[in-house]
This record gives C-alpha cells, structure tokens and sequence, in this order.
C-alpha cells in the first residue's frame, strides 16, 4: 500500500486549500518546575512496578511527602483532589512500590505516572511523567524470531492489518512483518480529531486514506491494547510497523491542528501499541514508519507545510517525547523508492518532467531514495537517537519497488542498484521488496531480466553486479550511492 503517484504531484505541485473553521486542540501542561534529573518506571512482575526519581534540589513542600499519581496517556496535568497511587518521604531521591494489575481491568501497564509535591496547598508536578519502559519482563507468550534473509517481498513476509474491534486474523502463513492501520471502520478506535465529525472543520484539508489511532480518551487505550495483545499473542508477527508513512496526514489523518499536537498523539498510540506487544512477545520489534520527505522544513506559507512534517524532524520530535517520558526500544520502518517514483532510471533524469528539480533534492538530502539511505542511519546512530542499551536502533525498508515503466533492462539495473545500497548497510536489518503493484508508470512487477536479478542478488550479486553497472554506466557504486 504505497501513495503511489501522489508523491510526484505532492513534490512538484503547491496545493492552495479552501479556509474552514479551526479545530482547537488541547495543549500539554509542559514542564514548569520539573526539578527531577532522572526518573522511571519499571515492571518488576504482573503484580508490581516501581518508580524511582532523583532530583537535582528539595522543592519546597507543605508537608515534606512526595506523592506519585498514576495519569492516562492523555492526561496531562495532576487533577485537584487526585488520589495518590503510593507516597514517600520527600527528599533528594524517591522511590515507590505499587500494583501494576497486569491482565486486569485497571492495570496500569499503559498509564504514566507523574511526581509531585504539596505547596500551597495544590500539588505541584516536579517531574515528567513516565510510562512503564520495560513492558518485556511481562511477557509470557515469547516467540523465537524467524531468522529470515535480509530480503523479502510484501507478498510472502508482510501483511497491512487494519484494527476494527473485531479480533478477526490470519493465523497462518509466514508473514512475519504487520502494518497496523485505521481505515476509520471503527470510530472508538479511531482519534477524536480524526472520527468523521471533525473532517469539514479542517482548515487545512487533505484527502484521508487511513486515520490517527485512538490514545486519547479510555475507549480508544483499552481496544487499541486489547486488540494489539490478542493480535501480538495469535500471530507470526515479530515485526510491527504502527501506521503507514504516518508522517504525512493523508496516510495518519488527524484534522490540522499542529504538528506539536499531531506529534503527541501519535507518540501516544505508538506507547499503547508497543507497551501491548512487548508485553506479549518479548522478542517483538515495533516501528515508525517514515515516507521519503527527510529534511525539507516547510514552514506554514507553504502549503505542503500541513501535509507532512519531514522524517528528520518527526524522528527529532517523537524520540524527545519517548526518551522524556521512559526510553524504549522503537525502530524505523522507511521506504526509500526513488525520486519520483515513477522513474526507475534514477542516473539519468533528462526524460522525466522536473528531472532536475528530482535529482537536486535527492543530492541535496531533502528526499530520501535507495539512493541516500545512509542518512537516516547516520542519524540514528548519532548519541542522542540511540536506543536505550547504547546500540543503534533497528531499521527495516518495509516497502520499496522499482517501476518497469522505462523498460525491464532499467528496472533490472535498479533492482540491483537498491540492493547494493541496502543490502550493504549494516543497519538495515531487512529490505521488503513491493513487486505486485500495477497501476500507469508504476508497475513494479517484474519479468525477464528483471526477474533474473531479483532472484540472484541477494545469492549470487556478483552475476549481474557488472551488467548493471555498465547499463547504469558507471564503474563503481559509488557514483550513485551514498
């Protein structure tokens, strides 16, 4: 499932929007007088977890009692008259034991739990709340993982499942890799800023394929939860991909507020879902997945500005909100086709209308193609974006294709093109090839000599390394490889 040709028109073309009525979305309390350095939640078993913070001075309290209050995923502030989980003696490091009610009706695996103090008589939030990060030490349904080759095709290895309350699934086959989507069938699932009502009042308007999962409200987290665990537990799945290109509004619709808010709710749901599986599967890894846009920062005059927030400042602003709130071990899922899709000679743009328009934001590193991959694990490899052990974290091209649409020599060569870029970047853990698509200039079937590569370049490359190098009129990868 891919936005097809719409990304051509999307890079090439300003839309200008009709003005509709401004959807007013609720803002984060922030974090005025946070004074804790370190804290987090952790599972120790079914029954309990723990909460430990140390802070960087003493805040002034009117009775010297550190409280810990458990939030929603969606709550954002301590309400007067909340009832504390667990208290302690108030000094420069806390700690709290409490009940976690794993598998129950008020568990707390998918709550944050904020710390505060009493001043004034109101209570007043010293630290960041923290969700429970360690959500694998639950799991009691573990599956080994499948140890499949680094390449893969969207027909034998992955799926698109859409959540629609009813629990209904594949629980045969080798599709190890599931997209999970809202087609907006299921309106208690699917986010209030993105349920039918809201769609006329968007002052910004893009047409919606799939919608904003629902992590704001107690309705949404429990069938998102619910769901994701039966889903995680009866299943082959190792792999989960939490939405598609969500990125971009069109593929993760939620009416034009800000990309703050957008942000927010999605990290949300992207909590709740993952926090679901690994308490399941142990093993399992869960992603955000990512379009082509990588560093292009629209601002607000331009009209693709509400369309999409770029991949580098989606990834900047959800590993802020992640790693703010208890690090976990999220990875990526990209789709690197070339630029514009429907050109699978990418070394040579002279037929292709706004080539070099294409071309310059490839080189420029505003778009990101097989091509120029090595950015996205270039960053995430930089100290702030590592995973919580310190490693790099887990990246998968969970959909490419290479149109036929220049013919089968030029599709075969850039086959083996995208399979050099990827298959020799040791970050990248496996590559799902899109070969089943057909519509006018993106037809990624493959056939002859296309064929032929396909099935040797992840066995035998060497057979058809130089063929395709010669049609692509090169010497060394280098030359179009980043």
């Amino acid at each position: 499932m891919k936005r097809k040709i719409q990304t051509l028109a999307l890079m090439l073309t300003l839309f200008m929007f009709a003005g509709l009525q401004v959807f007013a979305a609720k803002k984060s309390s922030g974090g005025n007088g946070y004074v804790a350095q370190i804290a987090q939640a952790k599972a120790v078993n079914a029954s309990s977890a723990t909460y430990t913070a140390a802070l960087s001075k003493v805040p002034a309290s009117d009775d010297g009692i550190a409280y810990l209050y458990e939030l929603a995923p969606y709550e954002y502030a301590i309400a007067p008259g909340k009832a504390a989980v667990a208290t302690a003696p108030l000094a420069a490091n806390v700690s709290f034991t409490f009940d976690l009610n794993h598998k129950k009706d008020n568990t707390r695996l998918y709550s944050k739990f904020a710390l505060g103090v009493l001043s004034g008589g109101q209570v007043k939030m010293i630290a960041e709340p923290q969700y429970i990060s360690n959500p694998e030490v639950l799991a009691t349904n573990t599956k080994g993982r499948s140890g499949h080759g680094k390449k893969q095709t969207q027909a034998n290895n992955f799926t698109n499942l859409n959540l629609t309350g009813s629990k209904s699934f594949w629980c045969s086959g080798i599709n190890t890799t599931v997209q999970i989507m809202n087609n907006g069938q299921n309106q208690g699932l699917t986010n209030p800023y993105a349920r039918a009502a809201m769609v006329p009042t968007d002052t910004h308007p893009v047409v919606p394929r799939y919608y904003m999962l629902n992590a704001a409200d107690a309705t949404g987290v429990k069938q998102l939860a619910d769901e994701l665990t039966y889903y995680a537990a009866n299943s082959k799945g190792e792999d989960w991909i939490i939405g598609n290109e969500v990125n971009v509004r069109t593929w993760n619709y939620m009416v034009w507020t800000d990309w703050d808010t957008y942000m927010r709710e999605y990290a949300q749901v992207f909590r709740v879902a993952y926090n679901a599986i690994k308490s399941t599967n142990a093993n399992a890894r869960v992603y955000v997945c990512l379009d082509q846009n990588w560093d292009r920062n629209r601002t607000p005059g331009n009209a693709e500005y509400y369309e999409y927030i770029d991949g580098k400042d989606f990834l900047t602003k959800f590993n802020s909100l992640v790693a703010g709130s208890g690090n976990i071990d999220w990875g990526v899922a990209q789709h690197p086709y070339p630029v514009p899709l429907t050109n699978a000679k990418f070394w040579d743009m002279s037929g292709v209308n706004g080539g070099a328009y294409c071309a310059q934001q490839v080189k420029s590193g505003a778009m990101m193609s097989f091509q120029n991959v090595s950015m996205l694990t270039n960053f995430l490899m930089t100290p702030q974006m590592l995973a919580p052990n310190g490693a790099p974290r887990h990246v998968i091209i969970s959909e490419v294709g290479l149109t036929n649409a220049q013919g089968n020599d030029v599709q075969a060569a850039a086959l083996m093109a995208s399979w050099v870029a990827l298959s020799r970047n040791p970050l990248i853990d496996n590559v799902i090839y899109l070969l089943a698509y057909s519509e006018p200039m993106v037809d990624t079937r493959l056939s002859g000599k296309s064929q032929e590569v396909f099935n040797s370049m992840d066995s035998n490359p060497a057979a058809y390394e130089e063929w395709a190098k010669s049609v692509i009129g090169i010497t060394d990868w280098s030359q179009v490889i980043k």
